[in-house]
């Protein structure tokens, strides 16, 4: 329920005179119009509100603590300082970000105080401009990594970044509760940046406008989620800028962390034609040019946007989903490099490879970057968090050998990080994957990610309720129910994924299918068979819609055998195992020995059930043959049973 404020945000909105609203065609059904009703969400949700988001918030004491001596300074009670710190503050905005969306899912008066307790102390440290950087309003910054003075070093401050998260965490906060208190401080950030970036301010850089991007982004997706709630032109015109002004205001001139690939600012964006640099950064432009494109119509970015992916999907991606294979740098490196143990694959990285192909999918209607999402999200993104939420990966290799601490010194999960970037990622990205379920144009409802949910979507004039039943992603099976509010005629789009066919399993080309199948698709329309064009990776279904109407789909979820492109050599020789969108590994665990002892014959008959007991129960294993038995578990659900395990996606092939 909303709740009446008479806030900055509501006088903003009252004397606003900019586009009443989003323009794109495609749009998503928001998480909070979306129930999620059994099966696998609904197990990740509660871990999520049992577990994953209390255990969250009571890690951010130390950034909270930091906001609380900064109030006190600024107020004039204490001259204690507190420590400079880069981003501990963005990391705390995302658990208060995931914090909120497990508010729509469940109400909870003590987590909702939280909330409000740490706004308030935001709003109090808040310059009375609309500035948000501790170490400057408290003055002790690090001046080599954060300037001598407010946005003096905006390729390594951090500034920016911090400030888009904290957007992304008052928008959801707002769709949570309708209280507009971090909406409120977003708001006066945005202006303000906006005034002193690109208009200019006595108060900084001498009055010039700074119009300079961020070396981290993030702001620019964060400013699309502000207009999508507010309305407000500014906001998206902002984000437009920082992507317009990349590569060409400012490029960077060094090497490493310092060099201008690193920061994407080696080209304008509209010239960029490959992924490049630190991978988390690559992902949340890719995100913010696709949103901006989806929301302005324009597509300026789409020929840019359309060559980074084709070069992302056929040569840089892991099987996995996992973006940017080179430690040194957390990022791309050249065309093929795909290591194995040595991957990097960060958790934050398959989060903005979600965010990235959302986006590409709402700004062209194309499935196949839903596949990626859905690539992305099921495996490396959902690796990141053991199955009881409350142990980590920072990284993600696709081979472990148990001997060595790949995960920021760890030999498995962590309980937390320094850098504690990924924890809460992952923890945002499950509590808001019901918006990835559904979306809709003017005649057509698009089912893009299926789970046990039921929605309600605005379709010509009326409301169409659906409720969807399913065991995805280890079952094929789904039933829609359709009730219109009265009977209309509009497509019902049905998401048929690439890893259906007998070429690829993903887009791309970067990985094969060796087995060849006949398994179809089968759809039926209140218990009979119907045939449909498939179109940008949907099955259409064109009728006018009665209440009560059942559709059918089953998608065949066969164990299949992949292979990798020969360019890359560490898979030369090697298989894995995929059934529908899940990839699969071996771990010591079920196998007994060293993993990497193991040999798989390609195309061999092989046997899926669930395990019976303990971490892993219920979850479908596959038994494959080899030198000797092969038992393989789904790679999200790896170094659940104790960290000392030998595991690998890539198995020799049995000579």
């Amino acid at each position: 329920m909303r709740r009446n404020h008479l806030t900055l945000f509501a006088v903003l909105m009252a004397a606003a005179t900019a586009c009443s609203g989003p323009v794109q065609e495609i749009r998503q059904v928001p998480f909070n119009e979306v129930n999620i009703s059994g099966g696998f969400w609904k197990d990740r949700m509660e871990t999520e509100l049992r577990t994953t988001v209390p255990f969250s918030l009571e890690h951010c004491a130390e950034a909270i603590g930091r906001f609380e001596k900064c109030v006190d300074f600024v107020e004039g009670r204490s001259s204690e300082l507190p420590q400079p710190h880069r981003f501990i503050s963005s990391d705390m905005y995302k658990v208060l970000e995931g914090a909120a969306y497990s508010l729509m899912l469940e109400s909870n008066p003590e987590i909702e105080a939280k909330i409000d307790y740490v706004a308030d102390l935001i709003a109090r440290a808040q310059r009375p401009d609309g500035y948000m950087y501790i170490s400057h309003i408290c003055g002790n910054p690090y001046p080599d990594e954060m300037g001598e003075k407010p946005y003096t070093y905006v390729i390594h401050s951090h500034e920016l970044y911090n400030m888009g998260h904290l957007y992304e965490a008052a928008v959801a906060y707002y769709q949570a509760t309708g209280k507009t208190n971090l909406l409120d401080i977003a708001i006066k950030s945005a202006r303000h940046i906006n005034h002193v970036f690109f208009e200019g301010d006595p108060n900084y850089n001498d009055g010039k406008p700074v119009m300079q991007a961020p070396g981290h982004e993030e702001i620019e997706l964060a400013l699309c989620k502000l207009y999508k709630v507010t309305g407000d032109r500014l906001y998206l015109d902002m984000a437009k800028k920082f992507l317009d002004i990349r590569g060409i205001t400012f490029i960077p001139d060094g090497d490493g962390v310092n060099s201008p690939e690193y920061a994407q600012q080696h080209l304008p964006v509209t010239e960029q034609r490959e992924v490049a640099g630190h991978s988390v950064r690559a992902g949340y432009l890719y995100t913010g040019m696709a949103q901006v494109d989806a929301l302005t119509g324009k597509n300026d970015y789409s020929e840019a946007l359309n060559a980074i992916w084709d070069n992302l999907v056929s040569k840089k991606m892991h099987i996995t989903g996992g973006l940017g294979a080179c430690r040194s740098t957390e990022g791309f490196g050249a065309d093929y490099e795909l290591p194995n143990r040595d991957a990097y694959d960060e958790t934050c990285a398959a989060v903005a490879n979600v965010f990235f192909n959302e986006g590409m999918f709402l700004a062209s209607g194309d499935a196949k970057f839903l596949d990626i999402a859905e690539l992305s999200l099921f495996n490396n993104a959902l690796a990141g968090i053991n199955l009881a939420g409350d142990r980590f990966f920072y990284v993600n290799p696709l081979e472990a050998d148990g001997e060595w601490g790949f995960n920021h010194g760890h030999k498995g999960r962590a309980e937390w990080f320094g850098c504690a970037c990924c924890p809460p990622n992952i923890s945002r990205l499950i509590l808001q994957a019901p918006g990835y379920m559904y979306a809709y144009d003017s005649g057509s409802i698009f089912l893009t990610l299926y789970a046990g949910s039921s929605t309600s979507i605005p379709m010509k004039g009326t409301k169409v309720a659906l409720e969807q039943k399913t065991d995805y992603p280890f079952s094929g099976s789904v039933q829609l129910k359709v009730n219109p509010a009265r009977s209309c005629r509009f497509s019902l789009k049905l998401r048929i994924p690439t890893w259906v066919g007998n070429g690829n399993f993903i887009p791309g080309g970067l990985y094969t299918y060796q087995d060849k199948r006949d398994d179809a698709v089968i759809i039926k329309v209140n218990g009979e068979d119907v045939e449909c064009a498939v179109a940008d990776g949907f099955a259409v279904i064109d009728r006018k819609w009665q209440s009560g109407d059942v559709v059918d789909l089953e998608l065949p979820m066969s164990v299949r055998y992949v292979s990798c492109d020969e360019h890359v050599e560490n898979n030369r020789n090697c298989t894995a195992v995929t059934r529908g969108p899940v990839v699969y590994c071996a771990e010591e665990a079920d196998n007994g020995c060293r993993v990497q002892e193991l040999t798989i014959e390609p195309c061999a008959e092989a046997g899926v059930s669930a395990i019976g007991d303990g971490a892993l129960k219920g979850i479908p294993a596959i038994r494959c043959q080899g030198s000797r038995p092969v038992t393989l578990i789904p790679y999200y659900a790896w170094d659940n049973r104790g960290d000392a395990q030998t595991m690998t996606v890539w198995l020799r092939n049995q000579q």
